[in-house]
């Protein structure tokens, strides 16, 4: 009965812990609930999971058992991956996981054992006492821990492990399948025969795989939570970029919905452009990112232009849109001191480079510096068109709004003098979603022409 209650309690612990590295340290994903299921298909394998393997411990002991946990996370692993080339390889993730596990939990059941010389049935009686105890931590855990892991939920789609951490996780998990044999080795030789250093060096290896192996799960488990808090951070620095930028444009009468929608313009222009293989030497995912948070900030500098010039309803003389150019210049000090304070961030980078250069034209005739082609930098060209097309549909206080068909009419009539071709070819394909994202952000459009202001 006692080596029963020994087996069960340790495939529990091993399967349980299996489970935790898997969701805290691979970072592999719960399986997915479809609306029309009625029972969690997570809650469904876990439990059918551990029913065959404690009905495979009872009835064979741990050497089945152990063999039908390796299956269920092969099995778990297979089912979480997507669908693709990688999904099979991805199902081996169950080795590393298995070792992290073995190199955790083997030191603390073999090196007491080892070193006081136990008994079999002494060894099964500390047995039950360590996995009493560890269960009362993962029971802690569970109960106490719910709102950490609510926060890691709510930013696992955030979390990604970094290559270095992949590549020393797999490395150490699958170097510790060389531990376990190497303690297993120990028992399945005559103890007289072993001799001292050996014994000595079998602890030894069991005291590095402990440590070697917590090192590894601690240094994860402070990524996660550095990952938790950097993305904090980053909503707040978000949201009072948005605020700051809302507080400018309100000036002007204009309504919040123009930063938002040129951010989401200036995001669809560059996941065209990222789809069909253009500038490719800047443009990636993270760029994309920062390009759509650095967004809001490209008119900052009409912090500096006058309320009468800014909200002057007819044409301006040349001295007033000379001061009113100069938002371009005066957006990239207010950015370049921001940068100072704050640190480097990569999205303030572009925000300089939005703020400077998004009046400038692909023919050398905008402004500020009067720079042509692809001496603009790539997120200048991207927000010169979300913006014009945003300013062509929106009603201000000096202008009425055009049709949307004209908007887009105009966007490509200038396409090579105003604006870079290839982005405006790849606004122009993405119409559909732009006009969307029109739609997304309400503001009264005016359809019919007779009642357009001109």
């Amino acid at each position: 009965m006692q080596t029963h209650i020994y087996e069960c309690a340790k495939m529990t612990l091993d399967f349980i812990t299996m489970m935790m590295i898997s969701r805290y340290i691979f970072l592999i994903p719960p399986l997915k609930k479809k609306e029309n299921q009625f029972i969690n298909p997570q809650f469904l394998f876990i439990t059918a999971a551990y029913l065959l393997i404690l009905l495979l411990c009872l009835l064979g002991g741990t050497i089945p058992g152990s063999v039908m946990i390796g299956i269920s996370m092969a099995v778990y692993c297979f089912l979480t991956a997507e669908k693709g080339k990688k999904r099979w390889f991805k199902t081996l993730q169950f080795i590393p996981i298995a070792g992290l596990c073995y190199g955790l939990l083997m030191p603390l059941e073999t090196l007491p054992a080892t070193i006081l010389h136990l008994s079999e049935n002494a060894e099964e009686i500390y047995s039950i006492g360590l996995y009493m105890i560890l269960g009362g931590f993962l029971i802690g855990f569970v109960v106490g821990g719910r709102e950490w892991r609510k926060n890691f939920r709510k930013e696992m789609h955030y979390r990604k492990l970094e290559v270095w951490e992949r590549v020393l996780i797999y490395v150490i998990g699958i170097l510790m399948y060389g531990f376990v044999a190497a303690v297993y080795s120990y028992y399945n030789i005559n103890e007289n025969n072993f001799g001292v250093i050996a014994l000595l060096e079998s602890i030894m290896m069991s005291i590095i795989g402990f440590a070697v192996t917590l090192t590894i799960i601690i240094l994860v488990l402070v990524g996660n939570k550095n990952a938790h808090m950097q993305r904090d951070l980053f909503h707040m620095q978000h949201n009072i970029i948005v605020t700051m930028a809302d507080i400018v444009e309100n000036r002007d009468e204009s309504t919040g919905g123009h930063i938002r929608r040129t951010a989401k313009y200036v995001e669809i222009i560059a996941e065209e452009l990222l789809e069909e293989g253009w500038y490719q030497s800047v443009l990636n995912k993270q760029y994309i990112k920062d390009m759509v948070v650095a967004a809001p900030l490209h008119d900052i500098g009409k912090i500096h232009v006058p309320d009468s010039i800014l909200k002057k309803q007819g044409k301006l003389t040349d001295e007033e849109y000379e001061i009113m150019k100069s938002h371009t210049t005066e957006g990239r000090k207010l950015l370049l001191h921001a940068e100072k304070s704050l640190g480097h961030f990569s999205y303030l980078d572009i925000a300089v480079e939005m703020a400077y250069g998004h009046h400038e034209w692909w023919n050398g005739k905008g402004y500020p510096q009067g720079i042509a082609e692809h001496n603009i930098p790539l997120c200048a060209r991207i927000m010169a068109v979300a913006d014009v097309f945003d300013a062509i549909v929106s009603q201000r206080c000096y202008k009425g709004s055009m049709t949307i068909d004209e908007a887009y009419a105009i966007i490509e009539k200038e396409k090579g003098t105003h604006f870079d071709p290839i982005v405006v070819s790849a606004f122009l394909k993405a119409r559909d979603r732009i006009s969307e994202a029109l739609r997304e952000f309400e503001e009264p459009l005016i359809e019919d022409k007779s009642t357009i202001k001109k």
